[in-house]
C-alpha cells in the first residue's frame, strides 16, 4: 500500500473516531440538558403549591394539560387520574401498576407506548374519588419533544460528521499527495541514477524539511559512490596497464636469457670468448630482472600501505650519507649538499634512503657526464624540504606529467641502454605519499630538472 494511501486511511479512521466521539458527547449532553429542564418543570409544577389533590381538570378548563396525574392509595391501587394532552384527544396514562418511590425522577412509557413520560411521585393528602386520606401522586409530562430533538440532533451530527470526514479525507489525500510529490521526484531521479547515469542528481528540496535533508544526504551518497566507482575504474585501468607494462619489461630479459641458453644448448656458443660473452649477457639480464622484481615488490608493499617501522630520522644526515655514496658510485657527476640545520622527520629510514638513491640515480642517468647535482635540506613552515636538482637538458613538456607513472620513459623508443625500468620515480612518489608528504617536479628544457620532496617535520616535545 502506498504511503499516501496509508496516511489518508489513518486520517479517515481518526476523523471518524473524532466525529463519533464528538457526536455522542454532543447528543448526550443536549439530551441530559433537556431532561433536566423537564425535571425542573415538574419541580416548579409541584412547588406551585400542589400538595393536595386537584379539584378540577385543567384540560377541561384550558383545553390542554401539560401534566398527567395518577393517584395511588395505601394499598397501591389507582384511585384517580388525569390525562395530559388535549381535552378531546388526551395522551394515554403512564404505564404504572404500583406507586413508585417518592421524590425520585424516572422515565416511563405510556400504556399504549405512544408517549414517553418523565415523572416524579410525591405524597399528598386530600380527597380523591370521593375518598379522603393520604395518597401517592405521580406527576408526569411528555418527553416526545425532547426525544424528537435528540433524534434530529443525532441525524444532524451523523450527516455533518460524514461530510466533515469526507472533506477531511479528501484534504488529507490532496495535502499528502502534494507533500509527497518530492518523493515521487526523488524516486524518478534515483531510478535515473540506477539506470547508469551517475552524473544525475536528485532534485533538491527545501533543506529545512525532512525530504530536503534526505535529498541532500542521498546526493552526497551518490557523489561518494560515483567517486568510489571512478576511483575503482582508475585503479583497474592502472592495474591493467601495470600488468601489461610488467609483462613487457619482463619479456625482454627472459627472452634474452632464453636465447643465450638455447644458443648454448645448440652448441653455437663454444667454449672461449663467445661463451664468456653469452654468460656475461645472461648474468646482466638476470641482474636486471632481479632488480625489476625487487622494484615491483617494493611497489606492491607500498600499494598495500605497509609503511614499515617509523622512527625519528635526521634528514640532513641521511642526505649526507646518500651524497657520499653517490660520489663513490659515480665520480663523473659532482654532487653538492646544502643542509645548514638538522631537520627531523618521523619516517622509515630505509624507504627515505631509497628515495634519495632513486632521485640521485635518476639525475645521474639522465644527464651528461660532468653535470653537477645539487642536494638541499631545509625546513619550511612545518615541512621538511628535500630538493635534488641537476643542470642537465631538462624534461620535455609533454613528458613532465607522466614521469611518476610506472614503467614510463621519456624516451619513446623505450631504450634500456641506461638499465632503467621506469619504476624509480614511481617508487619515490609512492614512498612520499605513504609518509603523508608530497612531491613536485620543476623542469625546463635546457635548464635542468629539480625534484622537491616535502615531508611533515616531527614534533619534538
Amino acid at each position: 500500500m502506498a504511503i499516501r494511501t496509508k496516511i489518508a486511511a489513518a486520517m479517515a479512521v481518526l476523523l471518524i473516531i473524532a466525529v463519533a466521539v464528538i457526536g455522542f458527547v454532543t447528543v448526550r449532553t443536549v439530551s441530559n440538558h433537556l431532561t433536566r429542564q423537564v425535571d425542573e418543570s415538574l419541580h416548579e409544577f409541584i412547588q406551585q403549591g400542589l400538595r393536595s389533590a386537584p379539584s378540577g381538570n385543567p384540560a377541561e378548563q384550558l383545553g390542554y394539560s401539560e401534566f398527567a396525574l395518577m393517584f395511588f392509595d395505601e394499598s397501591g391501587s389507582v384511585v384517580g387520574s388525569q390525562q395530559a394532552g388535549y381535552y378531546k384527544d388526551p395522551y394515554a396514562l403512564p404505564d404504572l401498576d404500583a406507586p413508585p418511590e417518592t421524590n425520585e425522577y424516572f422515565s416511563v412509557d405510556s400504556a399504549d407506548g405512544t408517549v414517553a413520560y418523565r415523572a416524579v411521585a410525591i405524597a399528598v393528602t386530600g380527597q380523591v374519588g370521593g375518598r379522603t386520606g393520604d395518597f401517592t401522586m405521580v406527576v408526569a409530562t411528555s418527553m416526545n419533544e425532547v426525544e424528537a430533538t435528540g433524534s434530529t440532533l443525532t441525524r444532524t451530527v451523523l450527516i455533518t460528521g460524514f461530510v466533515v470526514a469526507a472533506l477531511g479525507i479528501l484534504a488529507a489525500w490532496i495535502i499528502t499527495r502534494r507533500g509527497l510529490r518530492v518523493v515521487d521526484h526523488m524516486v524518478a531521479d534515483a531510478e535515473t541514477v540506477a539506470s547508469g547515469r551517475l552524473d544525475h542528481r536528485l532534485t533538491a528540496a527545501d533543506p529545512r524539511t525532512e525530504m530536503g535533508r534526505l535529498s541532500l544526504a542521498l546526493n552526497r551518497m551518490v557523489s561518494r559512490l560515483t567517486d568510489a566507482i571512478a576511483q575503482r575504474d582508475r585503479q583497474h585501468e592502472r592495474l591493467r596497464q601495470f600488468v601489461a607494462d610488467a609483462g613487457h619489461e619482463l619479456r625482454t630479459p627472459l627472452t634474452a636469457i632464453g636465447g643465450y641458453v638455447q644458443l648454448y644448448q645448440n652448441g653455437a656458443a663454444a667454449e672461449g670468448e663467445k661463451l664468456d660473452r653469452a654468460m656475461d649477457r645472461i648474468g646482466s639480464e638476470n641482474a636486471r630482472l632481479a632488480k625489476l622484481v625487487d622494484d615491483l615488490m617494493v611497489l606492491s608493499r607500498l600499494d598495500e600501505e605497509v609503511g614499515g617501522d617509523r622512527e625519528l630520522v635526521e634528514l640532513a644526515q641521511l642526505a649526507q650519507d646518500a651524497v657520499d655514496d653517490a660520489e663513490v658510485a659515480d665520480p663523473t657527476h659532482p654532487v653538492n649538499l646544502a643542509a645548514a640545520d638538522p631537520v627531523t622527520v618521523v619516517a622509515n629510514e630505509g624507504q627515505l634512503r631509497q628515495v634519495l638513491v632513486n632521485l640521485l640515480t635518476n639525475a645521474r642517468v639522465h644527464t651528461p657526464v660532468g653535470t653537477a647535482i645539487d642536494v638541499s635540506v631545509a625546513a619550511d613552515d612545518g615541512w621538511a624540504v628535500l630538493r635534488v636538482a641537476d643542470h642537465g637538458p631538462g624534461i620535455p613538456a609533454e613528458h613532465r606529467r607522466k614521469v611518476f607513472d610506472r614503467f614510463y620513459r621519456a624516451d619513446p623508443s623505450r631504450s634500456r641502454a641506461t638499465g632503467g625500468s621506469g619504476l624509480g620515480l614511481s617508487i619515490v612518489s609512492s614512498i612520499v605519499a605513504s609518509h603523508g608528504g608530497r612531491i613536485d617536479l620543476d623542469s625546463e628544457e635546457g635548464r635542468g630538472t629539480a625534484v622537491e620532496v616535502r615531508l611533515p617535520i616531527a614534533r619534538l616535545e
